[in-house]
Parts: structure tokens; sequence; C-alpha cells
């Protein structure tokens, strides 16, 4: 169960002003960049990126980005942090329905924050509505 979440970074930025008006919804991209135990709480680093694009093709460029970064604290019984870590530690994945949890979570949370970010810099807002299913590989 997720106990904490901080977001410490936040950037924003637009490379290019001009092409504002031709932006797509951004392409979002959540990376789970590290995992840390204390007891029963797992640690996980996080970034969540935003790019937008002024196209949908391969040959669209870049016009501006959101970025947030922060941890995640989850605390579970020791069992199964024993079985998290150790999962992380030979695939660099999580149990699917701990990475259903933690998914949601950031995807609630970072939305809500880069859309003030978003206001903030003229680009749409990256809001994901939708619940995240995950399914295990073979399945």
């Amino acid at each position: 169960m997720i106990t904490g979440f901080t977001i410490s970074n936040v950037e924003g930025k637009i490379s290019d002003v001009a092409a504002l008006q031709k932006q797509r919804f951004p392409r979002l991209n959540i990376s789970l960049d590290n995992l840390s135990v204390k007891s029963d709480k797992i640690n996980i680093t996080y970034t969540f990126l935003a790019d937008y694009f002024d196209g949908d093709g391969k040959d669209a460029n870049n016009i501006g980005q959101i970025k947030l970064g922060g941890t995640i604290e989850i605390q579970e019984s020791k069992d199964s942090v024993s079985a998290v870590t150790k999962k992380w530690n030979e695939s660099h994945k999580l149990p699917v329905q701990l990475a259903e949890e933690v998914v949601n979570g950031l995807n609630f949370r970072c939305s809500a924050t880069g859309t003030l970010v978003a206001y903030s810099l003229g680009l749409i807002p990256p809001l994901v509505i939708s619940t995240t299913k995950i399914q295990e590989e073979g399945a």
C-alpha cells in the first residue's frame, strides 16, 4: 500500500513557442528508477515525462517537456517486501498488482501537478483519465 508520495523535482520547458499552436497530446513515460528498502518500507524513485511534439509522425519536432521526479513510499509485510525486492533485483520490475497501484498513483498525482505546469507554459495538460492495467509477460 502506498503510504507516501513526494514530488521533489519539477521542470518545464518550451523549445519552440511558435509551434505551440500545432502541439499534440503529450507522449507520456513513467520510469521507475530505483528501489530501496528499510524494514517494511519500500522507496521507489521515479521520473514522469510528458514530451510535446508539433505532429504525430516520426519526423515531428519536440516543442516542450514537463518532467517530474520524486519518491513513492510503500509499506508491506516483510514477506511481501522480500518478494518485491527479489523480483526487482532479477528483472527491474514490480509484481503486477503493486505495479498497477504505483503507475495509477503516479498518473493521478503527476497529471494533477503537470496540469499546473502545463497551464503556465501554454501546453496541453498531461492528464491520464483511464486506469492502467498491467499484464504479466506471457499471460
